[in-house]
């Protein structure tokens, strides 16, 4: 997770979890954004992508993240909105809703509340932070 995908307009290593903790030292609120890695944590893109896309190389990476939702028979775009709601730091998520459904998982997601710790530890061994 943690991946800036198509929005990345710098050059230096991305340390989403480095600045989180240094806000929430500072006494700085922060806001999640993506969620769902504009499409990438979620069952399947909706839109065409090329290849080499930045986001559709996120998807592709985050096959592994899929396939345990596919395990736990959990939609991957509410665990994904659990998981960043449960992370150490972030205060709110912004939600990019494009329909009804989709907010009413995110609502489904925010009611169902945070992860459990062993869930947590299971989606971060998949190995995606850094690399998505």
């Amino acid at each position: 997770m943690d991946s800036a995908g198509g929005m990345r307009r710098f050059a230096e290593p991305a340390e989403p979890r480095t600045i989180i903790a240094a806000a929430g030292g500072r006494g700085v609120g922060v806001m999640g954004i993506r969620a769902v890695q504009a499409g990438a944590l979620t069952e399947a893109i909706d839109r065409e992508l090329a290849a080499d896309d930045p986001d559709r190389r996120d998807y592709d990476r985050a096959a592994p993240f899929r396939r345990l939702c596919g395990e736990l028979g959990v939609d991957p775009a509410l665990l994904a909105h659990r998981y960043a709601l449960t992370m150490a730091g972030v205060d709110t998520v912004v939600i990019g809703v494009k329909n009804r459904a989709e907010l009413a998982m995110c609502v489904e997601a925010e009611a169902e509340g945070p992860l459990p710790e062993d869930l947590v530890r299971r989606i971060d061994a998949l190995g995606l932070r850094g690399q998505l």
